[in-house]
Parts: C-alpha cells; structure tokens; sequence
C-alpha cells in the first residue's frame, strides 16, 4: 500500500502557513504589551513628578506661613504621598491586566491559527488530492471522497458499498 504524497504535503503546508499566521498574531501582541509596559513606565514616572512637585510646593507654602511639619502640614504631605502612590499602584495594575490580555490573545491566536491551518490542510487535501468538487456545508462530498478512497484501498467496492448506492450512510 503507498503512502499518498499529496495530502501529506498540502496537510504540512496548511500547518506552516496556520503557524506563520499564529506567530506573526502572537509576535504583534507581544509587541503591544511591550508598548503599553513603556506607555504606563512613561505616566507612572510623570505622576511620581507631579506628586514630588506638589508636595515641594506644600512643604514651601508650609514654611512661608511660618508652620512646621508636625500635624496637619504632616498629614496633608502624607495624603498627597499616598493618593500618588494609590495612583501609580493603580497604573501599574491596569497595565499588567492589559499586558496579560494582551499576551492570552496572542496565545488564543497561535494555537487557533495552528489548529486551522492543520484543519484547512487536511479538508484541501482530500478534496484537492482525491478529486474535484467543493466541500460543502454538511461535509457529504468530503466524506464520499473519504468513502471512497478507503473503499478503494480495502477492496470493499464491490456489492454497492462504494458510494453508488442510494442506501449508502456517507451520501447522507
């Protein structure tokens, strides 16, 4: 018995093109999460200045008034600390939310490119390999050709059981 050539070649060639599809997907997340970790590094670091900036100016409004850092003035430097600090937490949460979304989609997308690439190859060759004709929506042509092709290779066409009968279950 041979091997068919054919539908291996076109089933290989359905995998690399699902895998060049998947890695180019997942390469692009990748490269908008790296984009989002930049983005978020860039606005934690502007807060972090602001919040330095405003506390200066309340130390310096502060010593003006001729008050000392104990009590009050103390304590709205510390709010001011803190809210930045819930800020940048805040910023850096999102970010990793988006970064882990973005990385499961880039992973969705790989093993979904693979599985139809290994999917489309192997529908186009046994329609591609084994005669022409349109695999259709309930799959009847596609399982004939599958019918029929085993049938030759076991010997078991004779007595109608090779397609040609109206009584046949694959031509459902």
């Amino acid at each position: 018995m041979a091997i068919p050539l054919i539908p291996i070649v076109l089933a290989v060639a359905g995998l690399a093109n699902g895998a060049i599809q998947g890695i180019s997907q997942a390469r692009n997340a990748r490269n908008e999460a790296k984009a989002v970790q930049s983005q978020t590094k860039d606005k934690v670091n502007e807060r972090a200045r602001q919040a330095r900036k405003l506390m200066s100016q309340q130390k310096t409004s502060f010593l003006k008034s001729g008050v000392y850092f104990e009590g009050t003035p103390e304590a709205v430097i510390n709010e001011t600390y803190d809210t930045s600090l819930e800020d940048i937490n805040a910023m850096i949460k999102d970010a990793d939310t988006a970064t882990n979304n973005l990385m499961r989609q880039g992973r969705t997308a790989l093993f979904s490119s693979l599985l139809n690439g290994v999917i489309q190859g192997a529908a186009s060759s046994f329609s591609n390999g084994y005669g022409s004709g349109n695999i259709t929506s309930s799959g009847s042509k596609l399982k004939t050709k599958i019918q029929n092709w085993y049938n030759s290779k076991r010997g078991w066409t004779i007595g109608d059981f090779g397609g040609n009968s109206s009584n046949d279950v694959w031509m459902s």
